[in-house]
């Protein structure tokens, strides 16, 4: 009867031990509730970046769940501006034909705390690359190429863009 009493007991214990949330998030900041997102300024000729950008990254915020996505008045503030878009060529096939590009695009970052009208964090010339490949090339292995499109290529840049943002407006606290 102890024993079973003994095995009760620590199966409580460890199921309660389970149930306890612990979490890495830290709120130095509490007073930061609020983000607002302003729409990227566009230096490059790829017209549709700023809203692609700004849509992503509203989603971003909005999943993560710490703050609240704001049109205006908000805690704090993600402003941001495509500086420049280069598309290259990557490698060429046997018949020096272009078969990969490169894409990098150049963003100038601040995350402002408007309670204390202070940078939070800041990143004037960001650099993110993408490849991608010739749909009508299959690639030689799965790995070579990830994207098969521009716009491909474009989303991934756009998503670790997005991820770089969020770790540093709310993570880096």
């Amino acid at each position: 009867m102890k024993k079973l009493s003994l095995f009760l007991s620590i199966g409580i214990i460890l199921y309660l031990l389970g149930c306890v949330h612990y979490s890495f998030y830290s709120r130095a900041n509490p007073h930061l509730k609020t983000v607002m997102i302003s729409e990227f300024e566009n230096n490059s000729e790829q017209y549709d970046l700023p809203e692609l950008i700004t849509t992503d990254l509203t989603e971003k915020f909005i999943s993560d769940n710490r703050l609240k996505v704001m049109s205006d008045n908000a805690d704090m503030e993600v402003k941001g501006s495509v500086l420049s878009y280069d598309k290259t060529v990557f490698s060429y096939d046997v018949q020096e034909d272009p078969q990969e590009w490169q894409i990098t695009i150049r963003f100038s970052i601040e995350i402002k705390d408007m309670t204390k009208n202070s940078t939070i964090w800041q990143n004037k010339n960001l650099s993110l690359s993408a490849v991608y490949g010739n749909p009508e090339n299959e690639p030689e292995k799965e790995s070579d190429v990830e994207n098969y499109t521009e716009e491909d290529a474009q989303r991934e840049i756009i998503y670790d863009l997005c991820d770089i943002i969020l770790s540093n407006s709310v993570e880096q606290w």
